[in-house]
């Protein structure tokens, strides 16, 4: 499991274009894996695991849109 999420880290545009297939995968070995059940598996383990899969719930954005321009935030003015 440990690899698999090195393996991921290391090849992020190749995650990217698999996302749904990685975030899947993850998902069954979350369910399957005994290593990453919350009663009886590795608590570190679950944690990055549950990281990794969370990159994926979150929106891809620019860094432009993160903060926006002055002239955006108060548009009556």
């Amino acid at each position: 499991m440990r690899a698999l999420l090195d393996l991921m880290r290391g090849n992020e545009a190749a995650v990217q274009e698999f996302s749904t297939q990685c975030r899947n995968l993850l998902g069954k070995a979350s369910v399957c894996l005994k290593i990453l059940d919350p009663e009886h598996g590795e608590q570190e383990l679950i944690e990055l695991v549950a990281a990794e899969l969370a990159k994926f719930s979150l929106p891809l954005r620019k860094p432009s849109t993160l903060i926006p321009k002055p002239w955006t935030r108060n548009p009556e003015l």
